[in-house]
């Protein structure tokens, strides 16, 4: 799987891009069962960090019209 980048380190693109491939990779069933619980835990945190980065945008979006109000 070589070395990764930690997810906390990854913008919202690169984290759904490298979520989308383990996806991928998951469902073609060509993995042993120690890769694909590797990837399924790196899968995880990627998808914590797509919905952090997301619930950051939307405080963001909040706030924003809350102050032109």
């Amino acid at each position: 799987m070589g070395k990764s980048r930690e997810p906390g380190s990854l913008d919202f693109e690169a984290s759904l891009t490298e979520l989308e491939s383990i996806v991928s990779k998951l469902e073609n069933n060509q993995l042993s069962l120690q890769e694909s619980l590797q990837l399924y835990k790196r899968g995880e945190l990627l998808s914590k960090r797509c919905n952090q980065l997301l619930d950051e945008a939307e405080l963001q979006i909040d706030e924003q019209f809350s102050s032109d109000e």
